[in-house]
């Protein structure tokens, strides 16, 4: 700032006074004038630009903040007009007070030379005016963008944080339905889970419950007759176990009794009457004339014993018949033999009793002849002693009374054998006592029997290690 202008900024701050000595001097409307001017601020060193501002002040706020722009040559336009129109106000009142309506001559003019010589050496001031007060407009309608624009951004930024809640909003949203939605398809999942597992459990639990009923024991080794018609309803309850866990055993134990079943049904078909009942045999059943029997295997090791007993029961049947009608054929022959040689010479009383003493020893009712039939000798617990069995007329050999029809009686209550369906051989002889071996009529090995005491075992688990030798 040049050093003008801070002086004249300097004496805007020191107080303006009215001076009463000078006031003495001047007129009313003078005093007046001045009364208002030293009001207004203006000192005695101040330009008529000057003093013209600070009197009109207010108006020139009030004319700013109206947002009214101008260019600078407007405002230099308009400036000078209006210092025109103040020097001639000035004049015109000076010829009012002094009563001069004609123009003023030359001398008394004289005196506002030093007025005009002001207002021409205030001419810089103006242009220092000029050069301040134009950035002041500019400023101005800078400010005035400024605010616009600011109003501008304003906008845009509320509505690009508008656009950030909505899409804010609408991802909360989203994120919440779809949470919802999961929660939902997560409870119903597990609710139709829970539904699928209680109802898995409850067929199971009834699957299970009709399997057990099939059985006569807990160890499941005997089947009941009168449940094998409700098979198709096991079946219809494996079938709601599919897809399950628990189907691949239920249906392991479908299928196996599904197999005992018919087991037992296709060698019952073959005797008249039901020949394995609830797991035992019947050893009064009768096979059919026309009954085939195959050996057959269901993975019960109790049940297959029994179906053995029963098939080796139909098949004795069938070698009696059959021996029975050749034995009719036979006597029919020798009666009539006997009767031809009536008048021959009968054999003296010593040789008789010699044949039946013989026949009692090695004429034992040995059951069926094990002819053509492959038997299990390999199994006996005595080893056989062909020598001792070549001793056909030894003592050891005639059994004690009532042992042979003991055991033979034993062997038909427990299903090994069925009337005279079996298969006796000697074996040998330990410390004075014949050992015999008892076969079924398909040459199954079933025990070694004293024919003295009485004792007999097998080759099951179990059972004596030892004879009583």
């Amino acid at each position: 700032m040049s050093k003008k202008r801070r002086n004249r900024h300097k004496a805007e701050h020191q107080e303006a006074q009215f001076d009463f000595d000078e006031a003495k001097e001047l007129t009313v409307g003078e005093a007046m004038r001045k009364n208002e001017e030293v009001e207004a601020g203006v000192l005695p060193g101040d330009s008529i630009l000057d003093k013209y501002v600070k009197q009109h002040k207010d108006e020139i706020e009030a004319d700013k903040f109206e947002t009214r722009q101008f260019s600078k040559d407007d405002l230099v336009e308009k400036e000078e007009v209006e210092e025109t129109q103040t020097l001639d106000n000035l004049l015109q009142e000076l010829r009012e007070e002094t009563g001069v309506t004609s123009p003023v001559p030359e001398d008394e003019l004289s005196q506002f030379d030093d007025l005009e010589l002001t207002r021409v050496s205030e001419a810089p001031l103006v242009e220092e005016f000029e050069k301040e007060e134009v950035p002041l407009v500019g400023t101005e309608e800078a400010l005035t963008r400024s605010r616009v624009t600011d109003s501008e951004d304003g906008k845009s930024k509320k509505k690009w944080v508008l656009y950030g809640i909505l899409a804010a909003l609408v991802v909360l949203i989203l994120g919440t339905g779809y949470y919802v939605y999961r929660q939902v398809d997560r409870s119903t999942k597990e609710i139709q889970t829970s539904q699928s597992t209680t109802n898995t459990q409850s067929d199971a639990e009834e699957f299970n419950n009709l399997y057990d009923a099939f059985y006569t024991d807990s160890n499941k080794t005997a089947l009941k007759n009168s449940q094998f018609e409700k098979l198709p309803q096991l079946k219809a309850l494996l079938d709601k176990l599919e897809g399950s866990r628990e189907h691949t055993l239920a249906k392991s134990k479908y299928d196996s009794l599904a197999t005992q079943i018919k087991a037992i049904q296709d060698v019952n078909a073959q005797f008249e009457k039901p020949a394995i009942v609830d797991g035992v045999l019947d050893t009064n059943a009768k096979a059919k004339s026309d009954a085939k029997f195959t050996d057959i295997k269901t993975g019960n090791t109790e049940l297959d014993k029994v179906l053995d007993k029963a098939i080796s029961l139909g098949k004795s049947q069938q070698t009696s018949a059959s021996s029975s009608s050749s034995s009719e054929t036979s006597s029919s022959s020798s009666s009539q033999a006997s009767e031809n040689t009536a008048s021959e010479t009968s054999p003296s009383s010593s040789n008789t009793a010699s044949t039946e003493t013989r026949s009692t020893r090695s004429e034992v009712n040995m059951g069926v002849s094990s002819a053509g039939v492959a038997v299990q000798r390999s199994a006996s617990r005595v080893s056989y002693n062909q020598s001792a069995i070549d001793d056909s007329n030894n003592s050891a050999w005639d059994f004690a009374d009532g042992v042979l029809e003991q055991i033979l009686a034993t062997s038909r209550s427990r299903g090994y054998i069925t009337g005279n369906q079996y298969i006796l051989e000697r074996v040998n002889i330990v410390n004075g006592n014949g050992y015999y071996n008892l076969y079924k009529p398909d040459g199954t090995y079933l025990f070694t029997l004293n024919c003295k005491t009485g004792y007999f075992v097998g080759n099951g688990s179990g059972h004596a290690d030892d004879l009583d030798y």
